[in-house]
This record gives structure tokens, sequence and C-alpha cells, in this order.
């Protein structure tokens, strides 16, 4: 595969990461946004692995790293509070937009290393994408750390029962929660009563004192 040609796939994906991260901001385009986060980290190992001219030892410390990295997301996510999931995955996906950041810088100091060229004489599309690609990814960052000092998910509920326990109008809270087990053991552990059981959601009720 050309360096232009990954260059351009490369792109896409960091869009596709930005596209989950805006999908991940609202409960009602969660799924989407997490498809979108996906379909662009599958696009992203593809086309490293095609754009590997000798798979040797490079090949094999990018599998171990893969392994070693994949380990400690799943871990994370299985220990993480349900309510501070928002903050997890857009975290997740802003790494990725900082490791589009390294490559744009590593192909404008090393452009030989990508066929690009040499350091003073890139052709001007490579440089192009290059911009690109490290803008969409420095945009990932800035927008995960927006997004952070804005409020997560805790904050949110939080927020959401002291609005409801100064009104007087409201003795009780349902909840639309996914259905998952992780959903079912935080509403459990904070003494939510089930509801209901739906295709893929599920209801909680809490009784406001």
């Amino acid at each position: 595969m050309s360096a232009n040609l990954s260059a351009i796939f490369y792109l896409i994906s960091g869009i596709l990461f930005i596209l989950a991260l805006r999908g991940l901001s609202s409960p009602e385009t969660s799924r989407r946004g997490n498809y979108f986060g996906i379909a662009g980290m599958t696009i992203s190992i593809i086309v490293t692995f095609l754009s590997v001219g000798n798979f040797g030892s490079g090949f094999v410390y990018v599998l171990i790293f893969l392994l070693i990295g994949g380990s400690i997301g799943a871990f994370i996510a299985f220990r993480i509070p349900m309510t501070a999931m928002p903050e997890l995955v857009a975290g997740f996906h802003s790494l990725v937009g900082l490791a589009a950041v390294f490559v744009a810088i590593s192909a404008f100091l090393k452009p030989e290393a990508f066929n690009l060229g040499t350091p003073g004489n890139i052709k001007l599309a490579s440089l192009i994408e290059m911009a690109i690609g490290a803008a969409v990814g420095a945009i990932a960052i800035a927008y995960t750390v927006w997004s952070k000092k804005k409020g997560g998910g805790k904050l949110i509920v939080k927020e959401v029962f002291k609005k409801i326990k100064k009104s007087n109008h409201l003795n009780r809270l349902v909840t639309l929660s996914p259905l998952t087990e992780m959903a079912t053991k935080f509403h459990s552990k904070n003494g939510a009563k089930l509801l209901q059981v739906n295709e893929s959601t599920q209801n909680f009720e809490y009784k406001v004192m």
C-alpha cells in the first residue's frame, strides 16, 4: 500500500474517532459512537499491517503492545464505575488522537521511513495529509479535555438527584439503563429496585426521600 493511500485511510480513521467522541456524548447515540470508534481502530490496524513491507521484529513488537494495551484497557473497563464510563471511553479515544499526532510528527521528521521523501523535500500532498492528521488528533485530545471540564457522568447523576430532592412534586426516579451486568450491579448497589427488563434495556426505580 502506498504512503499517500495509507495517509488517506488514517485520515478517515481519525474522522471516525471524532464522530465516536460526538456519539458518546449522548446516551441515545452512544452505541453508534462505539461503532464509529471500532471502525476507526480497525481501519488503523489493518492499514498499519498492510503498510509494513517486512514482517520482522517490528511486527512482533506491534502484537506485543496490542496485547499489553488491550489487557490494560479490558482491566480498566471492567473495574470502572458506570458513572465514569463517558470519561473512560473519551480518554481511550483521545489516546488514539495523541498517537495520530505522534505519527504525523514522526513522518515529518523522518519522511524516508514512511517513503515520503527526504527532510526538506516532502511532497505538498504529503505535507497537507500530515497537517490534517495532526489537526484531527489534536482536536480529539482537546475535545476530551473540554468534556472532562464540562463534567462527567458522576457529576451529572449528582446534579440530577440534587434537583429532584429540591422538588416537592417528585418522589420517584425511573432510569433507562443498558441491559448489562455492570448497570445491574451499579443500580442495585445504590438501592434501586428493578422494574422491568426490555430487549436491550432495563428500568430501575429510585425512591426520592
